[in-house]
């Protein structure tokens, strides 16, 4: 059986230290009454961090003194092809011959075609600083060569890719050796029933599936520069982003058993699609996550034990409160923090009790007095959040910060696994020597 084609970048991102041009065209700069033309590019730049901006360089011939002496941008505006693009100033110099500046949008991405006719049989997006995996269960209808992630829903098939030519090697040594940021793979979009969708429609899903490789990921990951194609592969739409990337130190997810991520998309998928409410849950308990999975640099520690429990109560509300209606409102909110994770524990069938996978937490549980003890982990972990929220506690919790911020993201995982109907395997924090080992999560069916 012949192997398919790899899906190729749309841009030339192998040179990443170096600003990437993705469009060129017309530009426009107004400042009060004064109009300027010209010409501009639609840079994506690397360093200092990820930033999509138009550098435009514009004739001054008509007014030569005005960037000498006019330093007053508050009703600058900026038109890239006609396009009026919202954003501010960056850097900017003139003489009497030109001006040249940058021009910063004020949100991303940036659309610069309507989005909204259905007129895209396939959409590719770029994948950087992703994870080097391995065992996905399409291996075999994958280009030569190049590793394979499928996830699909009831709607859509998305394909995760490592880029031809070695070039996915060559970006993790790169990422290894001078950190950075790096394309490492290709997304490709298309819905399982062949039909043409929209600019708008694949903007959506990538928004699902970036918080979900973020999940995966445990940081930030969010597909970016996406291109529709026609049947024949002409271009539809483009969307214009900046990478999102962050360096977590692992997660649930074990990379060298991808299948792990083909089983969970679907349910992911099913559960965001549920509701607007469930949407907001998961979108704001997985940016939670993100930035509680912290590395030690910022935010630290302490800091992401108090997000991590905030995305508990968060998942806890919205499932024991408005999904299942198993108490009111008022009787969660009447309810001690511990209380409330406790219940969410014991529903979701995640274990409660204190064990030595947190060996500091109990030891300290056993130098307090009977009446001080943690009766559980929930507990433990709600006890040493408010002892660095509200410093009055006697306790000496200062040793058990780090086993409370593992079993706080532990809980986390395990409960957006089982809060999606997840039952496979999955990589434990607290039991792991490394990233690779596995076991069946706390609910799933036994061995």
């Amino acid at each position: 059986m012949s192997r398919p084609n790899p899906v190729r970048p749309a841009y030339d991102f192998s040179s990443a230290s170096d600003p990437v041009v993705l469009l060129r065209g017309g530009a426009e700069v107004c400042m009060r009454d004064d109009h300027f033309s010209g010409e501009a590019e639609l840079l994506l730049r690397f360093a200092p961090a990820p930033r999509v901006l138009f550098r435009a360089r514009a004739s001054m011939a008509e007014r030569p003194e005005l960037p000498l002496f006019f330093d007053d941008w508050k009703e600058a505006s900026f038109s890239f092809n006609g396009q009026n693009i919202n954003g501010f100033r960056g850097r900017w110099k003139g003489n009497a011959d030109t001006l040249e500046l940058d021009w910063h949008p004020e949100s991303e991405p940036v659309a610069l075609r309507d989005m909204r006719p259905k007129t895209s049989a396939a959409a590719i997006f770029h994948l950087f600083n992703f994870l080097d995996f391995r065992g996905g269960q399409h291996q075999a209808a994958a280009p030569m060569g190049c590793a394979l992630l499928v996830l699909e829903s009831e709607e859509w098939k998305i394909s995760l890719q490592e880029l031809p030519d070695h070039a996915t090697r060559k970006a993790f040594a790169r990422i290894e050796g001078e950190g950075g940021c790096f394309l490492t793979h290709m997304v490709k979009m298309e819905r399982n029933d062949g039909e043409p969708f929209s600019g708008e429609d694949a903007n959506a899903q990538c928004f699902l599936l970036a918080n979900f490789l973020s999940f995966v990921k445990g940081g930030r990951c969010w597909p970016v520069c996406g291109v529709g194609l026609d049947a024949v592969g002409e271009k539809t739409w483009e969307t214009f982003a900046s990478p999102r990337i962050s360096c977590p130190p692992y997660s649930w997810f074990n990379p060298f058993k991808a299948s792990q991520a083909e089983h969970m998309f679907p349910l992911f998928a099913k559960r965001w699609q549920q509701s607007e409410e469930w949407k907001d849950c998961l979108r704001s308990a997985v940016y939670w996550y993100a930035q509680a999975n912290t590395s030690g640099g910022s935010p630290g520690i302490d800091a992401a034990i108090i997000l991590a429990q905030s995305a508990l109560e968060r998942l806890a509300y919205h499932y024991l409160v408005v999904d299942r209606k198993m108490i009111s409102g008022k009787g969660f909110d009447d309810l001690r923090a511990s209380d409330r994770l406790r219940m969410l524990f014991t529903v979701c069938g995640i274990p409660n009790e204190i064990t030595d996978t947190t060996p500091y937490i109990r030891q300290a549980n056993d130098t307090f007095r009977k009446e001080s003890k943690w009766v559980d982990a929930p507990h433990a972990i709600t006890d040493i959040r408010n002892s660095l929220v509200h410093p009055v506690s006697k306790k000496k919790v200062h040793g058990c910060f780090v086993d409370a911020w593992k079993l706080s993201l532990w809980y986390l995982e395990l409960s957006l696994l089982a809060l999606c109907g997840y039952d496979d395997t999955y990589t434990s924090r607290l039991t792991a020597k490394c990233v690779t080992e596995s076991e069946t999560v706390p609910w799933g069916k036994k061995a």
